[in-house]
């Protein structure tokens, strides 16, 4: 079994008349991760969501953004959690 990565595998077949030395790797396309390159993740910063994407795939929030598609602005501390709100983070309405 071949995993996806950046290093390359060493194989070698042994016949009667001839040994065959090759080196394979296995490399996901861009934005797609995981054993069977089927976890899909692309990095936004615009209204869908605001995020990175970590080497397994999985989203990380930039920083003043939360909730699971990092739409959710992180609100000035202090900030009233009932009376207050925010659309960007750090700010307070």
């Amino acid at each position: 079994m071949l995993n996806p990565g950046e290093q390359w595998q060493t194989y070698r077949h042994h016949g009667e008349p001839l040994s065959l030395d090759y080196r394979l790797r296995f490399r996901c396309d861009s934005n797609y991760y995981g054993p069977f390159c089927n976890k899909f993740c692309r990095a936004r910063d615009d209204f869908v969501g605001h995020f990175n994407c970590e080497p397994s795939g999985s989203k990380v929030c930039m920083e003043g953004w939360t909730g699971p598609e990092c739409q959710e602005a992180v609100c000035r501390q202090g900030c009233h959690q009932v009376h207050g709100s925010c659309t960007a983070p750090g700010e307070c309405k």
